[in-house]
């Protein structure tokens, strides 16, 4: 499959696996218009969707100089073509990416534990989502790059980390980014 199909596909589930509620405070720009309203509107929760957006490459730039590396090609091509809020894809809860300047959204999910971030980027392992059932963090592998640019992901016990400041035991859910994706793909199709 193509990456352009793959990438649209990834993000048509997001409306498929997850009720895509506006619970809290939404931007505007990701609201979804109610096509009629009726005396129960009032009731139901306001709907959000992915946002088709161009990003210039260069805006990820201060990001991967706090990271410390490059995200794999497939969540790049994704961070500059849409934005979004946090979804559950049943295998994990992927961080969101709202509208903004510089990824500052993206950025302050990435660093919203500050020590999971402290122990985890250091290593080389970036946090992008985490488990849909509990606090475990879902990273990138940026130490085992494979030569399409991708890498694998990996989950981490949440417990050493924040209880110990370090590492624990970890394993690998998906041999690269495409895999996971294309995994989501799937789901319940």
């Amino acid at each position: 499959m193509s990456d352009t199909k793959l990438l649209t596909q990834f993000v048509e589930s997001f409306a498929r696996l997850d009720e895509v509620l506006a619970l809290e405070e939404v931007p505007a720009e990701l609201l979804v218009k109610a096509e009629s309203e009726t005396w129960e509107s009032w009731q139901e929760f306001p709907r959000w969707q992915p946002l088709p957006v161009e990003t210039d490459p260069a805006d990820l730039d201060p990001l991967y100089q706090r990271i410390g590396g490059t995200f794999p090609p497939l969540y790049e091509q994704l961070l500059l073509s849409f934005r979004w809020l946090e979804v559950d894809l049943k295998l994990l809860r992927l961080f969101a990416n709202p509208p903004g300047d510089n990824f500052a959204g993206l950025s302050e999910a990435i660093f919203a534990d500050r020590a999971l971030a402290e122990v985890l980027i250091p290593a080389g392992y970036v946090p992008f989502g985490r488990s849909s059932v509990n606090y475990d963090p879902i990273c990138f592998d940026l130490n085992a790059r494979l030569r399409t640019g991708d890498c694998p992901v990996i989950q981490f016990k949440h417990e050493a980390i924040l209880c110990e400041l370090r590492i624990g035991e970890q394993w690998q859910r998906w041999a690269s980014f495409r895999d996971l994706m294309s995994e989501v793909v799937l789901l319940d199709s």
